[in-house]
């Protein structure tokens, strides 16, 4: 998670010391959300045909490699279909990498296991761009993509190693990859629980896909402060994301499950409400640590209820869980960018928190079915 995040950081400052466009960058990113979009629900029926543990360590080795021939890329078009091919790649490693876990940990200790594993993304996040500015400052900017080639090395090696309890759904009637897609969808519409939990999982990165563009915005406009600083912002939700994790794993014996998403969801909307009415940097960051409270909530336990629902299952809705999430964050980001060209932040920042409080709404109705 380290290397991805440095990885941004170098990628980012090649192709716009390449181009000195920052269009060309956010067509980048462009690149990167396509294959979430377009290949993560496909990509679950193969986590769940194939060895996990295999995609894991391959999938590692192969974007090593992909790193390793960024900086010799002679042609703009070749950074892009690396990263491309990366992005692709990635969407069989993360489903597999939710899915796994249940196999590796005791029931009763799989919400720690994942309350855990999403501190680790927060210290990734946080450190991952810091270690990059940092190399390449000091040893080049191709020094930082042979570092992070060989950071791949490490969960390859890791994994390689571990030994991952054998798969439920062996030895199953073969079907037919459209089947198994077809099942995985119908399974997530017909129960109340799973489409739940998928509403709040949406609505959680709608709501972080506003902020990330509209925050600067709220930033420079509404406070008057210099862009650089949103950056505060962003470890305000940070922040909130870790001292998440906490509260879920020591409140997991009172609340959790769907019930614990669609608070979180309720939570962040309301803080996405309040963001705008902020009359200092401070206060904004406390606002946006709310925001970070509520969405690793909803994620841990959307992430947990996926992974038990239905082990034969686990990977179709690992990959539906990243599509729609994908492509909550892509719209979101792209929708706030043109309707601040319109509006102000305050109303957009309103009509995500609207768009969330419906779909909580939703789930909560949904959940009260289950219970009933």
């Amino acid at each position: 998670m380290i290397g991805d995040r440095l990885l941004m950081v170098a990628i980012i400052s090649l192709v716009y010391d390449r181009t000195g466009s920052a269009g060309v960058v956010g067509l980048l990113m462009v690149f990167k959300a396509v294959p979430a979009l377009l290949l993560g629900t496909l990509a679950g029926v193969f986590v769940d045909r194939w060895n996990r543990k295999w995609i894991m360590v391959l999938s590692n080795l192969v974007q090593g490699v992909l790193v390793f021939l960024l900086p010799v890329a002679t042609d703009i078009a070749y950074i892009f279909t690396i990263y491309l091919a990366m992005s692709t790649i990635n969407q069989f490693f993360v489903p597999a990498r939710s899915a796994v876990i249940p196999d590796m940990v005791p029931a009763g200790a799989l919400l720690t296991a994942n309350s855990l594993f999403a501190v680790f993304i927060v210290f990734a996040i946080a450190l991952g761009p810091a270690a990059g500015a940092w190399i390449m400052e000091n040893y080049g900017l191709t020094a930082a993509f042979q570092i992070d080639a060989a950071t791949f090395l490490v969960p390859a090696a890791a994994v390689s190693l571990l030994s991952i309890p054998g798969k439920p759904w062996n030895g199953r009637e073969k079907t037919s990859l459209s089947s198994d897609l077809k099942a995985g969808l119908a399974f997530s519409l017909s129960h109340p629980s799973v489409l739940a939990t998928l509403l709040t999982i949406t609505a959680a990165f709608l709501i972080v896909g506003t902020m990330s563009v509209s925050g600067v915005v709220l930033v420079t406009v509404v406070l008057g402060l210099e862009s650089g600083q949103f950056g505060y912002l962003m470890s305000g939700l940070g922040a909130g994301m870790l001292i998440g994790a906490l509260i879920t794993n020591c409140v997991k014996q009172w609340i959790s499950g769907v019930m614990a998403g669609i608070i979180g969801t309720v939570i962040m909307a309301f803080a996405l409400i309040l963001l705008p009415t902020c009359s200092s940097l401070r206060e904004a960051s406390l606002a946006a640590m709310v925001i970070g409270v509520g969405m690793i909530t909803v994620q841990i336990n959307g992430q947990m209820l996926l992974q038990i629902i239905a082990p034969d299952m686990r990977g179709r809705l690992m990959g539906i869980s990243q599509t729609l999430t994908g492509s909550a964050n892509f719209f979101a980001s792209a929708a706030a960018g043109l309707l601040l060209e319109k509006l102000t932040v305050s109303s957009v920042m309103w009509m995500a928190a609207a768009l969330a409080l419906t779909a909580a709404a939703v789930a909560g109705f949904l959940h009260r079915k289950t219970v009933q």
